[in-house]
């Protein structure tokens, strides 16, 4: 041959190709593709039975859940100026809000707002009388809105 063309030629042909032996290289280890699989298939067991379990009452619970601890938090911060009746107010027309959420009458954005102003209220760990009614009316105003 010649100084130009190299002795063995770089690219394989194709006869080449199939009469070599198959090699056992793989791309990545035999693990791999296993624990991939595995946690596919356990993110997949963990969301069909998070969907059951919301579809057999779950987020029902959940919404309870979350109501019974926002109004114990927020009464438990109330001062003394707080009369029972605003107490009983709050109470009576956060119950009609989780109702409503319950039948889908409520809109994210209004129950967003009612939840920013619990969270701006009792920030300070204080919800005064004048809070209180602010907060009441908040809660009032989502559940009159259509």
């Amino acid at each position: 041959m010649s100084d130009i063309t190299p002795e063995k030629s770089t690219t394989q042909l194709p006869c080449e190709y199939y009469s070599t032996p198959a090699s056992d290289k793989r791309l990545f280890p035999r693990w791999v593709p296993l624990s991939c699989g595995t946690v596919s298939l356990a993110i997949l067991i963990i969301l069909f039975t998070a969907g059951a379990w919301i579809g057999s009452g779950g987020a029902t619970r959940v919404i309870h859940w979350f109501f019974g601890e926002l109004q114990t938090e927020l009464l438990g911060y109330c001062d003394r100026d707080v009369t029972p009746a605003q107490k009983q107010s709050f109470t009576t027309e956060l119950a009609t809000l989780q109702a409503r959420i319950e039948h889908g009458k409520v809109k994210s954005d209004q129950f967003l707002a009612v939840i920013q102003r619990i969270r701006d209220v009792s920030d300070d760990k204080h919800v005064t009388s004048s809070e209180m009614d602010e907060v009441t009316k908040k809660v009032h105003d989502a559940n009159k809105a259509q």
